[in-house]
């Protein structure tokens, strides 16, 4: 029986590590540096937009594109926030210091008001506001 204790208290001392080798994970937004955004849209189409952003270090990893709209309503919906979120492991070797390489991602908006659509790409932040370039783009009815 002592040996099944002492075996068993051995086990549980050797499989506990106190070595903390989980990676901790952060979050940061990329600066989104272009789009290919249309002259105008037509009016029930949907289209598919390129924008290009470059990686805060090279310690950050692409994570998500995040398109929103303002809110439900007919104005709010025209209305898109678009924001490039990016993973940064702490643990990793890498160095904060130097800018990341630049990339690209795409995202699909469908077209169902007719009113503007005005685009908010963010570009960075200073002190505590964000900063976006505003693109406007009218809608038009198709041609028939």
């Amino acid at each position: 029986m002592r040996k099944l204790v002492v075996i068993a208290l051995t086990l549980l001392l050797i499989s506990c590590s106190v070595d903390n080798d989980s990676q901790i994970t952060s979050y940061e937004l990329a600066s989104i540096t272009s789009h290919d955004l249309p002259d105008e849209f037509v009016m029930g189409r949907t289209y598919d937009v390129k924008v290009d952003f470059v990686l805060p270090s090279d310690c950050n990893n692409f994570q998500a594109l995040d398109a929103r709209r303002a809110g439900s309503a007919s104005n709010d919906r025209s209305q898109i926030y678009i924001s490039v979120v990016t993973a940064v492991v702490e643990n990793n070797s890498c160095t904060r210091d130097v800018v990341g390489a630049t990339s690209s991602t795409m995202f699909v908006v469908t077209i169902d008001e007719e009113t503007d659509y005005t685009f908010r790409f963010w570009k960075g932040q200073e002190g505590d506001e964000a900063i976006y370039e505003v693109v406007t783009i009218p809608v038009v009815m198709e041609q028939l």
